[in-house]
């Protein structure tokens, strides 16, 4: 059955699916956040039977303050052995239809980026990545293509390996050829011994996504306005507050004006900080306002470095500064572990280091919140730098945790 919709979202995505025959309820593949559930998922299915998959837009050049606009995922709607696919956006309006298409092939590129930061460090990264290209609808006309795997590791070779081997199974299911954008394709890499979070009905699917933008996977909620949400409230909180400052200024000055020196410093005071707190809210909302994007990001992992709540451009890019709205980025070596805790009648997405544990998000299902956590703990291991020396807190933890089972064997000596 599928999903009730709940939200314009959830009206849009099952809009959406239901123009290519799909229904909420039904798996959904992606093999940008979880390349490695493709294959398992696809040899369940008996020949000629359709799939949904999940992918992704090409997106622009990155700025030097801000990573590049985002763009929202697409519906492949395809059938096993068959060229021929469907393709409908992850929201779908009233009055719009999918388009058609034939897939070509699927190319495997790879880019090289920097490690980290650190001065030091020379390694490089490699994001490796599987594109379905379309035929072309006009002789001249440049091929589209939409992403639909995306692996990043240190190793070069590795990275096209993984790469390859969650596009495998999908060139199969296009009947589509699977070639090296540059060189020769590797062979699949070896199937990873802990396979990752099960495959998603397209309802649930929808709201988040993992892709990589520019040198940083971002993950987005596609529920969220981002800073357009709280607009209207925050325009009413600074009008009252600026005119509460107003009539504050105006006590200051009759209070200066009638030589009591006390409360014209008080009142000067109050007027202030009122004031200040006025234009914070009106110049909050007319960021706001002006926000253009349909989706938010809640987290970013890249250069040895995670952020949770990263700030943000008017268009939604992530901005590329290692600080967010929660502070200042955390190394890769401080992470403790991502967890699923409960809260109350809600599951958490938790990421845990040693500066205290932090939600990603909040969700009432706890499927959902598993395949994440899942897809956050490759995307941080994936963007940690190799053999990183343990920071001064992470070596006192140990250093305490080493000591505390000797400390209490002499106890017992002593006794």
């Amino acid at each position: 059955m599928p999903l009730h919709p709940r939200t314009d979202l959830d009206a849009d995505v099952a809009r959406a699916l239901s123009a290519l025959g799909a229904e909420t309820s039904e798996p959904a593949l992606d093999a940008v956040a979880v390349p490695g559930a493709v294959a398992a998922a696809l040899d369940r299915l008996p020949p000629s039977a359709p799939f949904l998959l999940r992918a992704a837009p090409p997106l622009g050049s990155a700025s030097s303050r801000h990573g590049p606009e985002p763009e929202a995922p697409v519906w492949i709607r395809g059938t096993l052995g068959g060229a021929d696919v469907r393709i409908a956006p992850l929201r779908l309006a009233e009055g719009e239809r999918p388009t058609a298409g034939r897939v070509a092939r699927l190319v495997v590129t790879a880019e090289e980026r920097p490690c980290c930061d650190a001065p030091a460090c020379t390694n490089r990264r490699t994001l490796a990545a599987a594109w379905v290209e379309l035929e072309r609808t006009d002789a001249e006309a440049t091929p589209r293509r939409l992403l639909v795997a995306a692996v990043v590791d240190l190793d070069g070779d590795r990275a096209r390996a993984r790469v390859v081997r969650a596009a495998t199974p999908l060139a199969r299911a296009f009947a589509a050829p699977l070639e090296a954008a540059e060189g020769a394709l590797p062979p699949p890499a070896e199937p990873e011994p802990q396979p990752e979070g099960p495959v998603l009905p397209a309802g649930k699917l929808a709201r988040f996504a993992l892709r990589p933008e520019g040198e940083r996977l971002v993950l987005r909620d596609h529920d969220s306005r981002g800073p357009r949400t709280n607009a209207r409230r925050d325009t009413v909180l600074g009008t009252i507050l600026l005119a509460v400052s107003l009539a504050l200024w105006l006590q200051a000055a009759r209070a200066f004006r009638a030589g009591d020196r006390n409360l014209t410093i008080g009142f000067t005071a109050a007027a202030a900080l009122v004031t200040l707190s006025g234009y914070a809210f009106v110049s909050v909302a007319r960021f706001g306002a002006r926000y253009r994007a349909l989706s938010a990001p809640l987290f970013w992992a890249g250069r040895d470095r995670f952020v949770i709540a990263p700030w943000v451009s008017r268009t939604g890019a992530v901005d590329l500064l290692p600080e967010g709205r929660l502070g200042a980025a955390i190394a890769m070596e401080e992470v403790r572990g991502v967890s699923t805790p409960r809260r109350d009648d809600l599951v958490a997405v938790e990421i845990d280091s040693d500066h205290g544990p932090m939600d990603v998000f909040l969700t009432d299902d706890a499927a959902l919140a598993s395949f994440w956590a899942a897809a956050l703990r490759r995307a941080l291991g994936d963007m940690a730098h190799p053999g990183t020396r343990a920071s001064a807190r992470k070596r006192a933890r140990e250093r305490a945790a080493g000591e505390a089972p000797a400390a209490a064997a002499l106890k017992e000596v002593t006794r």
